[in-house]
């Protein structure tokens, strides 16, 4: 057992990290609902482009966790090691969830079709229909990712703070000690 992951997987940790903070809090507070058709469409493009990131690097950091060593355990009951451990995968789910809801929501406006690809605005289906549910998942999911992440967060610091641990360090650079 190794005492941090490795410096690829940290950087990749580090990397989404600030991505996911961007995309969520930008989202939050700058974007509104999809506008009707003829409406402003602008906002979205540099979600879309970080979203669709923010989504692949999940995949690929998905596929690396496998491969990554097993670290010490951290001091802790079991019960708050079964909350850490769920906490983790569902933040993993709800990354997957809100990435694939943007994107069938952007699939199925042609949101896609006229930022990504410079398509007539035309094309726009607007916020009708099937559309309400996807944006329903996707910024509900989001609010839950938002809380998930929040819990991570909060959790590590409390950890930090009751054991005296730098546990930063299992996804910080440098060799393990």
């Amino acid at each position: 057992m190794t005492k941090k992951y490795t410096n690829t997987f940290s950087a990749i940790h580090w990397i989404h990290a600030a991505i996911l903070a961007f995309i969520l809090i930008g989202a939050t507070l700058a974007l509104p609902d999809l506008p009707a058709k003829g409406g402003d469409l602008s906002p979205y493009k540099g979600h879309m482009i970080l979203g669709f990131i923010a989504t692949a690097i999940t995949l690929i950091r998905l596929s690396m966790l496998r491969k990554q060593p097993e670290l010490e355990p951290l001091d802790m009951g079991a019960f708050r090691e079964t909350i850490v451990r769920w906490n983790h995968r569902l933040i993993y789910l709800f990354l997957l969830i809100v990435g694939i809801s943007g994107m069938a929501t952007a699939k199925s406006t042609n949101l896609g079709q006229v930022l990504i690809f410079g398509k007539d605005p035309s094309v726009y289906g607007g916020p009708d229909g099937i559309t309400a549910t996807l944006g329903l998942v996707h910024s509900t999911s989001s609010y839950i990712l938002m809380a998930l992440i929040a819990m991570h967060v909060a959790g590590t610091i409390l950890y930090m703070i009751k054991s005296k641990e730098n546990i930063l360090k299992r996804v910080g650079f440098g060799k393990g000690e």
